[in-house]
């Protein structure tokens, strides 16, 4: 096996992640294992905040509806990392097949209404300069119709400190005046994209920003929720 193959069949291993069944090519995660797969929408509620234990866990004071593939844990939250901080790509292409299939089936319901755009949750300039791409594009560009998606409805503004350290209340007051809205947003249902909620802040926050602006209504779809322990 020559360096090139080998660099391939690292980048994209073509077996299912999670059966470890072979594939055809440009595929991560077989059907079956896509059918098969229950997350914490298994009954397929379209608004996970009608639920009382993410209502309380999640004060989302800005959000009218939220939606989501799992908790954040195994294995979605080991594909998370791998591809967010290791860039194992075939990781996204996992994650973004079974999001795909999760809201096609959403799709399917009678009451289900496609937003009018789907905005991407913007790093922070230093961090895409760090990171040099924004994961939570590529997880959900491949997974959602396309012309809904807005890459660059929102700006994240500089200034603002690094999320990870800093308790609730440190984050929304991290998070007040951080984003800006770059298009006219009057009186459209928008769902906001991210890979991972923890406590609302960024989320709440971005959604303030395009309610100010005129927005009707404003969603939060995620890959997976943090939960409390």
């Amino acid at each position: 096996m020559d360096a090139f193959t080998k660099a391939c069949a690292w980048l994209f291993p073509q077996y299912c992640q999670l059966c470890a069944q072979p594939l055809g090519a440009g595929q991560q995660i077989c059907s079956h294992c896509i059918n098969a797969f229950v997350g914490i929408n298994a009954a397929l509620q379209e608004d996970l905040l009608l639920r009382a234990d993410i209502q309380r866990q999640f004060p989302l004071r800005h959000i009218d509806s939220l939606q989501a593939l799992d908790w954040y844990r195994p294995p979605l939250s080991t594909w998370l990392k791998q591809y967010k901080y290791q860039q194992r790509m075939y990781r996204q292409v996992a994650l973004s097949a079974l999001l795909t299939h999760h809201f096609a089936r959403l799709a399917s319901l009678p009451d289900w209404h496609w937003p009018h755009l789907v905005a991407p949750i913007p790093l922070a300039p230093s961090r895409l300069i760090w990171r040099g791409f924004n994961q939570v594009v590529r997880l959900w560009q491949d997974a959602l119709p396309q012309p809904l998606f807005a890459a660059n409805l929102l700006r994240r503004r500089h200034g603002t400190r690094t999320q990870a350290k800093l308790n609730a209340r440190q984050r929304r007051k991290n998070l007040a005046h951080a984003f800006s809205v770059h298009a006219d947003v009057r009186n459209l249902d928008i769902a906001l994209v991210d890979d991972v909620l923890t406590t609302g802040a960024t989320l709440d926050s971005a959604a303030k920003q395009l309610k100010a602006a005129g927005a009707r209504s404003v969603s939060a779809w995620i890959v997976c929720l943090t939960a409390k322990t």
